[in-house]
């Protein structure tokens, strides 16, 4: 039990050091699929048991909660992983707590706004229930605090407790969905998702303190929070955006189905947001102790196991998205395929973010670059939506959303790869067979599913994209199996 409680409430880490970058990385990886499975279990129970209108209506009020989300609160949880972690590379103890106590009075202030503003826009502007209205402000105050105390606890380096307090709030969300259903309390259906996040939050969220952070400081931490929000608005918030501009673009049951889509990729698009807070601290305190060196190789690991890992992942994922749309939500959503393997095909591009986490976690003007490549992506995106909405409907936010999210991830990569002289011509190429063979499978395998042939297509992919990797996949490897061993 003294273990247990060690782990579930940790004291403030001031350590100069940070978990290896495999276990980090495993650890958010296990923690974003177990987050995941939460929101993914919304949208099968409400879909399967409600049908395809009702799930567009609690898929409407979780989208505009996490859109504004966008706005602050979670961009405070950045801010608050990176400057405690720079706290730590200089060793100052209490401007950590200090750090802490300063990021939450400003996400504090931000979630009141936006919760209150998330009720009466669900309410007056997209016509839901005074319930599920209510239940999104309050749904906006909950998912704030989960983000920001992730943060928090990632510039703590406390990636285990991140990752038990994320199954925590998972079973307990699913559980009172479970209970919700059995008794028929359809007014209610967001309220365990709503206590599962404040669950989360509310034993790390910080205490005031004593200290006081220089002026200076405090304004660098403000200044990165508004550019932080900007980029992340840009980034993130256009998954969500499609959602909220698609019911314009279709039926409720098209939206049914779009929203069926997105929560399958949505799971995917939390793995970029969440690598992203997970990795920046490392590279943070790697800045601010000034080790340059260090820094440059991170960064470039980070890029090559985020490729040789998440590409096949996705690919498989879209050579078989007929039978998980049919196994998932059964054969009425089997018309959301297309929508699917677009996302998927999104959502990949931006979950190879090492620039990012570079550009995020070094020098102040990294942020504005992360934002203005990400604005430049919501535009198009959204002018894209616009522009197709007419003739292709529901399938224009996809596309959108595809266009917005490869101009988002490529500027960045690109910034990244001119300034730091980074070896990643290799690593590029290799994303565009990859993206080359799975198409080449899509249309090998043509539109009826069957199964000899997909198993084919994908262990001739697996195969070849194991080739083409074997010289970053064999260390992986090695590592894995020592670990195994040990």
């Amino acid at each position: 039990m003294s273990r247990l409680r060690a782990i579930l409430f940790p004291a403030p880490n001031h350590e100069n050091t940070d978990n290896p970058l495999g276990s980090a990385f495993a650890l958010t990886v296990l923690a974003v699929f177990v987050q995941g499975l939460s929101r993914f279990g919304y949208s099968i129970l409400v879909g399967r048991l409600l049908g395809k209108e009702v799930l567009a209506e609690v898929n409407l009020a979780i989208s505009l909660a996490m859109l504004l989300v966008l706005l602050w609160p979670q961009a405070s949880g950045t801010a608050a992983a990176k400057f405690i972690a720079m706290a730590r590379g200089r060793q100052d103890r209490e401007g950590q707590a200090a750090t802490a106590a300063f990021t939450a009075a400003s996400a504090s202030a931000a979630m009141a706004v936006l919760g209150a503003s998330a009720g009466l826009y669900a309410a007056f502007v997209l016509g839901l229930s005074w319930p599920h209205a209510v239940s999104a402000g309050l749904l906006v105050l909950s998912l704030s605090a989960y983000n920001f105390v992730r943060g928090v606890r990632t510039g703590n380096n406390q990636f285990v407790t991140t990752t038990m307090w994320d199954t925590i709030s998972s079973f307990l969300s699913l559980t009172l969905l479970l209970l919700v259903l059995l008794a028929g309390w359809h007014w209610a259906l967001l309220l365990p998702m709503v206590l599962g996040y404040a669950v989360y939050a509310l034993p790390a969220w910080p205490r005031r303190t004593g200290a006081r952070l220089d002026p200076a400081l405090r304004r660098e931490i403000l200044v990165f929070t508004a550019w932080g929000s900007a980029h992340t608005l840009a980034a993130g918030g256009l998954m969500q955006l499609s959602v909220v501009l698609g019911e314009g673009m279709g039926s409720r049951a098209e939206l049914g189905l779009y929203s069926a889509a997105v929560s399958l990729a949505t799971p995917a698009s939390m793995l970029s947001g969440a690598m992203l807070t997970a990795l920046s601290p490392s590279v943070a305190r790697m800045f601010a102790a000034g080790d340059t060196a260090g820094l440059t190789r991170q960064v470039d690991l980070i890029l090559r196991t985020m490729v040789t890992v998440f590409l096949p992942v996705f690919g498989v994922g879209v050579l078989w998205a007929e039978p998980v749309l049919h196994v998932v939500y059964g054969q009425g959503f089997l018309a959301a395929e297309p929508l699917l393997v677009i996302l998927f095909f999104a959502v990949s591009a931006t979950s190879f973010n090492a620039a990012n986490a570079r550009l995020n976690g070094t020098e102040p003007w990294g942020i504005r670059v992360l934002a203005v490549s990400n604005g430049v992506g919501l535009v198009l995106g959204v002018a894209a939506m616009f522009a197709l909405g007419p003739r292709l409907g529901i399938t224009a936010a996809a596309i959108g959303y595809l266009v917005g999210s490869l101009v988002s991830a490529l500027l960045p990569l690109l910034v990244v790869w001119r300034i730091d002289r980074m070896p990643w011509g290799g690593v590029l190429l290799r994303i565009v067979l990859g993206y080359a063979m799975v198409l080449g499978g899509l249309a090998l395998l043509g539109d009826d599913f069957r199964v000899l042939p997909a198993l084919g297509v994908t262990v001739a992919f697996l195969a070849a994209w194991a080739a083409l990797n074997a010289r970053d996949l064999r260390p992986m490897l090695r590592t894995v199996t020592a670990r195994l061993r040990g």
